[in-house]
């Protein structure tokens, strides 16, 4: 019998998230082409009658406020709190509303084809089995972590806080 060393975590998270690589980044990658293409329409739009400097800045404001939100959202849920979805899911209906006025504009077809799909499509993501069952996996992952701190803490051997 070999001597194997025990692993450092509760649950190998490794395999999970190979498991469900395509529903963590399907949202990521919808959110990047939300931002691309709703900018891209806002600025053909909204602003275009005003300063290159204007327009450069609140895309690059309103792109970093989004990614932000996102990251914190997406990193939330990773650690099992299932519920930061929401926000998530807000980060993509206020693309899709910011988007959908532009209609009275007349732009290209396609661009706004795009503009309106991506974000539907990241919900469409954020909604999938896949990742349900990952947020849900997530989230006895971390009642587990905490079960087992309450334990440590309880035998006086936790050492973090």
């Amino acid at each position: 019998m070999k001597n194997r060393r025990a692993s450092p975590y509760i649950v190998d998270l490794r395999p999970l998230w190979i498991r469900h690589r395509l529903a963590l980044f399907g949202g990521v990658l919808a959110m990047c082409f939300s931002i691309g293409t709703a900018g891209t329409l806002m600025n053909l739009t909204y602003f275009a009658d005003a300063s290159d400097e204007f327009a450069t800045g609140m895309f690059f404001t309103s792109s970093a406020v989004a990614c932000t939100l996102f990251g914190v959202a997406q990193s939330a849920v990773l650690y099992g709190y299932s519920k930061w979805v929401w926000l998530q899911a807000g980060v993509f209906v206020s693309y899709f509303l910011t988007v959908i006025p532009t209609i009275t504009y007349n732009p290209d077809r396609a661009l706004f084809s795009l503009a309106l799909l991506s974000p539907l499509i990241g919900m469409l993501c954020l909604n999938s089995k896949r990742q349900r069952e990952m947020r849900r996996t997530m989230f006895e992952v971390r009642h587990k972590r905490e079960a087992l701190i309450t334990t440590l803490k309880k035998q006086g051997k936790w050492k973090w806080w």
